[in-house]
């Protein structure tokens, strides 16, 4: 019986896999059809992936799993004017071979608009929708009773507008953001939460490509569960200043440095004040390297309940290196640390590796093979995980 239903399983996917390699293939040959020199129109672009995860849920006691994903990318972008327009869709579908459970079809769909006013007045706009899952582990709490992905349904609206431009000796861009995230499954309704933010941002340039930067931040974070057990609601202020430069074809990037605040409407909850920074840089020490580094110290918003939102420090290195104009190398390395508050503290520390190889297979098609180590190490057992996670994949790079 234990053989007939293996089989069976291995029928399944192997189903899978042609009717997922058929998709792909139709997606390939619409895509030829799209002049990349115009841009404008449609644009299809898709990746096939083959997956092996030897701790699919991130627990202690780990279970492994093989998957086929698809990841399709359309794009319909078109100029009215001097303003643009574009509909975007991003979506991953993916088949588990021991455990259905774990299926999932992920769905981003989004609106956007940049509207050209005047040489001075410039405004952006974005409405977006996200059904997807949340990988485990990457909150703050125990997978350990979990045994499907936490889903989640997500909105979006934002606006910006600007006053001045990148040229301009000063700029002024102000941005509104709303939120709203929805956990459909696995218990999670109490993170159900509606986020306002409001930012405003003045840049004043000191050099042809450098500019000082000055931010100030404003979010109010409404749990839809209100009592005084589950909710979570806060205000939370940035106040940041700093510079944003690209010296050299070399160097470019953005610092920020200041004070961050988060005040709690419960008392249950811990107040959160100090230093807040930010680092977005890029190195191209040659034509055929490029080394991004990233470092931030953040507030995150708490998974577990009677748990106040904590502070993350994190710190990222991610390499790409070309041996040939078709074989590119990539190496990424993540390190953080999560310092949560509760009766018993705890801090959590993570490691992110990824080592990989690119391969041009054609002008429009990728091959890539990728291997991703995750760690999350903590004072308490029970949130301990590794993982080891092997892909191969075929992507398509029509632009």
């Amino acid at each position: 019986m234990e053989v007939v239903v293996k089989i069976k399983k291995i029928h399944t996917l192997v189903k899978s896999i042609s009717i997922l390699a058929s998709l792909l293939t139709a997606t390939l040959f619409i895509g030829t059809n799209v002049n990349a020199e115009e841009r404008q129109g449609l644009l299809l672009n898709a990746a096939l992936i083959a997956e092996h995860d030897d701790n699919v849920l991130r627990k202690v006691n780990a279970t492994a799993d093989n998957a086929i994903k698809l990841a399709p990318e359309l794009q319909y972008l078109t100029h009215f004017g001097k303003h643009l327009f574009a509909i975007n869709y991003d979506g991953e579908y993916a088949l588990y071979n021991d455990n259905d459970k774990l299926n999932y079809d992920d769905h981003n769909i989004s609106l956007f608009a940049r509207l050209d006013h005047s040489l001075k007045i410039n405004s952006e706009f974005k409405l977006s929708y996200k059904n997807e899952i949340e990988e485990p582990g990457t909150n703050n709490s125990t997978s350990l009773l979990i045994q499907q992905f936490n889903q989640t349904n997500k909105k979006q609206a934002l606006a910006k507008f600007y006053y001045g431009t990148r040229q301009s000796i000063g700029q002024l861009v102000l941005r509104l953001d709303h939120n709203e995230y929805r956990y459909t499954n696995n218990l999670q309704g109490y993170r159900d939460v509606d986020r306002n933010i409001i930012t405003g941002t003045f840049f004043y340039r000191i050099a042809p490509k450098t500019r000082l930067l000055f931010q100030a931040s404003i979010g109010d974070y409404d749990y839809i569960i209100k009592n005084q057990f589950a909710d979570q609601s806060s205000k939370e202020t940035f106040y940041l200043a700093g510079i944003e430069w690209d010296i050299t074809a070399k160097t470019s990037g953005t610092f920020k440095l200041g004070y961050q605040g988060k005040n709690f409407k419960q008392d249950v909850y811990n107040d959160i004040t100090g230093l807040s920074y930010m680092l977005d840089m890029t190195w191209k020490p040659n034509t055929y390297s490029k080394i991004k580094i990233g470092a931030s110290r953040m507030t995150q918003e708490s998974s577990q309940l009677l748990t106040s939102a904590f502070v993350t420090n994190s710190y990222k290195v991610d390499a790409k290196h070309e041996i040939t104009s078709r074989i590119k190398l990539k190496a990424v390395y993540r390190y953080s640390t999560d310092d949560i508050k509760t009766i018993r503290s705890r801090t959590d520390k993570r490691h992110n590796i990824v080592l990989g190889v690119d391969h041009s297979l054609l002008t429009w098609l990728n091959i890539s093979l990728d291997y991703r180590f995750i760690e999350r190490s903590s004072d308490f057992e029970i949130f301990k995980y590794k993982a080891n996670v092997i892909s191969l994949s075929l992507t398509t790079k029509f632009n």
